[in-house]
């Protein structure tokens, strides 16, 4: 039912565009469009909601209005977008500029009036309607590399401004401008053993397919299976003049000719991006970087893109004396095509190939993903709610040695578990208590920091993350380091003063600066570790300039770093 009020949802908004006033986007950038990244593309966590357009690796190019419209939010983070721009048009559609370096005249104003009302460097505004209104071909910004970005460039993207339904910026404009004659590339294909009684060329597990070129269509060496059985791909689309590995549009599967899993990606919502996890098998991406997109449904998720025979969900079951040929159609949004045609025999084989078992750890449940999950033992408990899968598989929960087991990163959550630990047995003073943590261990025994809540020695922390816990303890403050200047250094021809801030251990959580006593903007690139001030923003005055700087991590630990210059 969800599904289907999803398909209805998108159905309307598509609908109201139709009758909607009609506007040509123009380019936001003054360069030819090439794509670092595209729509739908599968990322470590999500769907990219938009296009990343290239900036030829510059930072500081104009970024333009693309139509009429008024600036509706305007959001400064650290994180995501890091600077990022909204501009609702007159029929219905937002869009949006991330990553960006700075805002532009009536824009910048507002910020800069923001930033020293509030004395932060994260905010976010919501201007009235028509208080900052853009004409098309306006200069609204400068591209960057601000925020989440790994790289200068421009994120662009569509919205419907109503429901915020995330829109294929190539549907409104944006095919012409960006030229595809290039096919999406097969990097794998694996065949997928199912049921329990499935093999695959005599195998229980997974199995690569070789594959070759007749015809124009890529086809793979016969497979000999029986049972219930399935295929997954990893593939990636390029354009002209662009070498980058981006995601692919639309993929179409059909056994014997007859529709079995397909996806679409015109549309969908931020709540369905977290399924990129139930569409990939997650746990092979773990152990080998691979993304390969399961073409089938292990247990339905609503993913609104997704278009699966019911009676099948994208499964084939290979049954005697019949055989099958498995037909993949991979597109780009400009229509070039790959094909791979699979052929298939029955084969009552006995497993000569046989899934791998490790030795069965103690403390092992069966999760039901349909069911809420419990477990305690020793000083630990964990919550699961019903749902928080798309798989049931068998749990792993313990504990040892003040570290607790939730499984192995293998399976993909999607709902925060609830992990409380009692650390009252753990020893610790008055002072460490204070400071202490729940901590992720990586398998190499790093420790990263988990947002704590704390009850006197009960500790609880809301994870969506498999593997290893324990409590850490954080004593050290952060690090100021690295200044721009030399203490009672000249700094007349100036334009800036920076300084490298880090913090080993729970991570930076407030950062604030004064020069003569009076609060000044730091701009924090967390890529860089590197705090910028601008002397633009007039604080600075004739003659000496006393610097104070004040870094607060996560567990309260505090480091200043005081300093001077002077100028004329």
């Amino acid at each position: 039912m969800k599904k289907s009020l999803t398909g209805v949802f998108i159905f309307s908004a598509f609908v109201a565009f139709a009758q909607a006033p009609t506007i040509e986007f123009a380019n936001p950038l003054n360069i030819p469009i090439n794509a670092s990244g595209n729509f739908g593309e599968l990322r470590g966590s999500h769907f990219h909601a938009g296009i990343d357009i290239k900036t030829q690796q510059r930072i500081g190019l104009p970024v333009y209005a693309p139509a009429d419209g008024y600036v509706s939010r305007i959001k400064v983070s650290t994180w995501g977008y890091g600077k990022a721009l909204y501009i609702d048009h007159p029929n219905g559609m937002t869009t949006v500029y991330g990553h960006l370096s700075a805002y532009e005249g009536a824009i910048a104003q507002r910020v800069f009036d923001t930033h020293y009302k509030q004395r932060v460097f994260e905010i976010e505004l919501f201007p009235k309607r028509n208080e900052i209104p853009v004409k098309k071909g306006d200069i609204i910004a400068y591209t960057g590399n601000t925020g989440g970005s790994g790289g200068p460039h421009l994120h662009y993207e569509f919205r419907d401004t109503k429901s915020q339904a995330i829109i294929n910026p190539l549907s409104w404009g944006m095919k012409e401008m960006l030229k595809d004659t290039e096919a999406p590339t097969i990097n794998s294909i694996y065949a997928y053993p199912i049921s329990n009684d499935a093999l695959i060329n005599k195998s229980k597990n997974p199995i690569a397919l070789t594959y070759k070129t007749i015809n124009g269509i890529l086809t793979a060496d016969p497979i000999t299976a029986s049972g219930q059985i399935s295929f997954g791909i990893d593939m990636y689309d390029t354009a002209n003049n662009n070498s980058n590995r981006n995601g692919v549009y639309k993929l179409e599967t059909f056994v014997n000719g007859k529709p079995s899993f397909s996806y679409q990606f015109d549309t969908f919502s931020f709540s369905e991006s977290g399924f990129v996890n139930a569409l990939v098998d997650y746990g092979r991406n773990k152990k080998t970087k691979e993304k390969v997109q399961k073409m089938f449904l292990e247990k339905p998720y609503p993913l609104s893109v997704l278009k699966v025979d019911q009676g099948t969900k994208g499964i084939l079951e290979v049954k005697p004396g019949t055989s099958y040929t498995y037909k993949i159609v991979a597109s780009d949004f400009h229509g070039n095509q790959t094909v791979v045609e699979i052929p298939i025999t029955y084969a009552a084989d006995s497993a000569t190939v046989v899934e791998s078992k490790a030795v069965a750890p103690e403390n092992q449940y069966n999760l039901v993903s349909t069911r809420e999950f419990l477990a305690e033992k020793d000083f630990a408990s964990v919550r699961i709610p019903a749902n928080a899968f798309y798989q049931d598989f068998t749990f792993v929960f313990d504990v040892n040695d003040k570290k607790v087991t939730l499984h192995k990163d293998e399976v993909a959550a999607f709902k925060n578990m609830t992990l409380t630990l009692d650390v009252s047995s753990f020893g610790l003073s008055d002072a460490d208590l204070n400071k202490a943590y729940i901590a992720q261990v990586a398998p190499n025994g790093s420790k990263s920091y988990v947002k704590t809540h704390k009850k006197g020695t009960i500790f609880t922390a809301y994870t969506k993350k498999l593997g290893d816990y324990s409590i850490g303890v954080d004593n050290t403050p952060p690090k100021i380091y690295q200044p721009s200047f030399k203490e009672g250094d000249w700094l007349s021809n100036a334009n800036e003063i920076s300084f490298l801030i880090h913090d080993v251990d729970t991570g930076i959580q407030t950062i604030e600066g004064t020069i003569n006593g009076k609060w000044i903007l730091l701009d924090y690139d967390y890529k860089t570790k590197k705090i910028v001030h601008l002397f633009r923003d007039g604080i600075v005055s004739s003659g000496r300039n006393d610097v104070v700087i004040k870094v607060t991590d996560n567990m309260g630990n505090a480091a200043t770093f005081s300093t001077h210059f002077f100028r004329k």
